[in-house]
């Protein structure tokens, strides 16, 4: 679907020609995570020479690109609450006094912006226009600079009908022909669903109740976007805080990281994992147990550091085994590596 969107790019100019002074702050780790691995490629005595160089090339072209997300959403839906319980190592105070409607936080070669639905601002005219010469603007190479909407909604709501209509009637025609590569729809305070269902008294983390529930708003959601747009995208329910959940822990963060891995673009992806996340195993360990989201970011990430890596070469007793003592050893290096980044002991 292509939608025709015609916006002065010169707002978005202003906004990239903002001064963040010394806002922008990272607390990094030790090491990079590609810095990480680089430097266990380079220390292994079981990786081959010329398998080292290809990997090292691999890290070097990563590391001249770029990412840009998109997180929008309604007032108090979570959307700074998801970014600091995703980026947590990030310092994301902020000082300077906001002239745009459209707030940016740098990052290690991410650029994370943050902006209210047109349906939600004081001014939807000028909410529009901001979200429109974002969205349309490319970089150098011709790609579209955000590579990545995540449209945050509010899972306790009991109207999510304008938040709906900002995606299928303003977010999409300003997407046009790749929406659904960049567009992401996901659903905060799961928790609050559970506890409203069961109560305070439950002991289960997501009872099964509030999980269909769950499921079924975000059908709602997807077949409506599918129906009227013929954009598909599958909402992902979560908690970016511990709340009101019996286990006090955030939930489902690993399968939004995840899912937020396969929709960026397959060049880029990596970029994702050079990130300061917040470092923990309360933060990660909790999620519906319909896959292995950790192992899936591991596998993606094995995909695309081994040049040339097939479908389920990755399988077997460990990551990478099926491809001798290069791919077991790559593979040992970007198991530990991840763990590191997101400070996961389990």
């Amino acid at each position: 679907m292509h939608m025709e969107n015609n916006v002065d790019t010169q707002i978005f100019r202003a906004l990239m020609k903002e001064d963040k002074g010394d806002t922008a702050k990272v607390q990094p780790h030790a090491l990079s995570f590609f810095a990480e691995v680089s430097q266990h490629i380079s220390a292994s005595t079981t990786i081959e020479d010329d398998y080292k160089i290809r990997i090292q090339q691999r890290i070097a072209a990563l590391s001249s690109e770029s990412l840009n997300i998109l997180m929008v959403g309604a007032e108090n839906v979570g959307k700074s609450t998801t970014l600091s319980a995703l980026f947590g190592e990030h310092d994301w105070t902020n000082d300077a006094p906001n002239k745009s409607m459209i707030v940016r936080n740098d990052l290690a070669q991410l650029t994370l912006w943050e902006a209210r639905l047109p349906s939600d601002s004081d001014n939807p005219q000028q909410a529009t226009n901001e979200l429109g010469s974002l969205l349309s603007e490319s970089d150098e190479q011709g790609r579209p600079l955000v590579d990545l909407v995540l449209v945050v909604l509010d899972a306790t709501s009991n109207n999510l009908e304008s938040c709906y209509r900002d995606i299928s009637d303003t977010l999409v025609p300003m997407l046009g022909r790749q929406t659904e590569n960049r567009l992401m729809v996901l659903m905060n305070k799961a928790d609050k669903v559970a506890q409203n269902i069961r109560g305070t008294a439950s002991n289960q983390l997501m009872p099964l109740d509030a999980e269909i529930w769950l499921d079924c708003t975000a059908a709602t959601i997807r077949y409506r976007l599918i129906h009227n747009t013929g954009v598909q995208t599958r909402p992902i329910a979560y908690s970016a805080l511990a709340g009101d959940s019996p286990a006090n822990r955030p939930y489902n963060l690993m399968k939004v990281v995840a899912r937020m891995m396969v929709t960026l673009p397959e060049e880029k992806r990596l970029l994702l994992l050079n990130q300061p996340f917040t470092q923990g195993d309360d933060y990660w360990r909790d999620h519906d147990d319909r896959l292995l989201y950790l192992q899936s970011v591991e596998n993606l990430c094995f995909d695309n550091l081994h040049l040339g890596a097939r479908d389920g070469d990755r399988f077997g007793g460990q990551l990478g085994a099926f491809l001798g003592r290069n791919g077991r050893a790559l593979g040992e290096i970007v198991c530990d590596a991840l763990r590191k980044q997101f400070g996961i002991s389990l």
